[in-house]
């Protein structure tokens, strides 16, 4: 009976040695979300430069996995039920998001307003004070469009829609980024028929986390890593030739 409860001693305090060793640094592994763009060749971008600092992450002891999703409405729903745990790209300030944003990683293209050439251009929100605007349901806009009452808002479901509407003369104006309206209207073989003014509302991207305890130290390690791979010359080889705005 000695030898035996000196048996099962010995491999109790050899399991208490070689468990935590063999656990791994986290017991599941973060789940990061990269969501499209309306430049295919950045969307790749994103998901290259994620999948560094995933690797980066886990040589620090950050186990992640990146998963592409192609739909806003899905990766938006999948964050605010907290399947995941990470978005990206993000625009910062979005006070229409859950959750906290970490360090910047590029910068938006500002919108412009577009408007049939049979009328006049306009530079900012505040020139649209009485007529109907545009917009496209569930995107990021300024506030200084949204919240102004003078300004009357008219939702659809895209870009195309809302082109068709301005030349119908259903709308005044819509407002977009500059970069996807000029593609959108490409498309539609309409660029010399509707014209933009100045840009504004120039915005910062980054990767959005849970505001919870474990999302704050989510954020601090992947705003290391971000820092790391800016610091060594990753973050400009990743995006070089693409349409992305660096951060200084």
């Amino acid at each position: 009976m000695n030898n035996l409860i000196g048996l099962l001693a010995a491999v109790g305090f050899l399991l208490l040695i070689v468990l935590p060793s063999l656990a791994p640094a986290d017991t599941l592994p973060c789940r990061v979300v990269v969501g499209p763009t309306s430049d295919p060749e950045l969307t790749v971008a994103n998901r290259a430069w994620t999948k560094q600092l995933v690797r980066h992450l886990e040589s620090r002891g950050t186990r992640c996995e990146m998963i592409f999703v192609d739909a806003w409405a899905r990766a938006n729903m999948m964050f605010a039920e907290r399947r995941i745990d990470v978005l990206f790209p993000e625009i910062v300030g979005d006070a229409s998001q859950p959750g906290i944003t970490g360090r910047p990683v590029a910068l938006t293209y500002g919108f412009v307003v577009y408007s049939r050439l049979d009328t006049r251009a306009f530079d900012h929100p505040a020139e649209l004070r009485g007529r109907r605007v545009g917009i496209i349901r569930g995107r990021y806009y300024p506030a200084s469009l949204l919240d102004d009452p003078h300004i009357r808002i008219e939702s659809a479901n895209s870009l195309e829609q809302n082109f068709n509407k301005l030349l119908h003369g259903r709308i005044d104006a819509t407002v977009e980024y500059q970069s996807d309206g000029l593609q959108q209207l490409a498309a539609m073989n309409l660029l010399n028929r509707v014209q933009y003014g100045q840009e504004f509302g120039v915005g910062q991207l980054a990767y959005r986390f849970q505001a919870t305890p474990e999302g704050e130290q989510l954020k601090t390690r992947f705003d290391q890593a971000i820092r790391t791979l800016m610091d060594n010359g990753t973050y400009t080889a990743t995006f070089r030739g693409t349409s992305q705005r660096l951060v200084p």
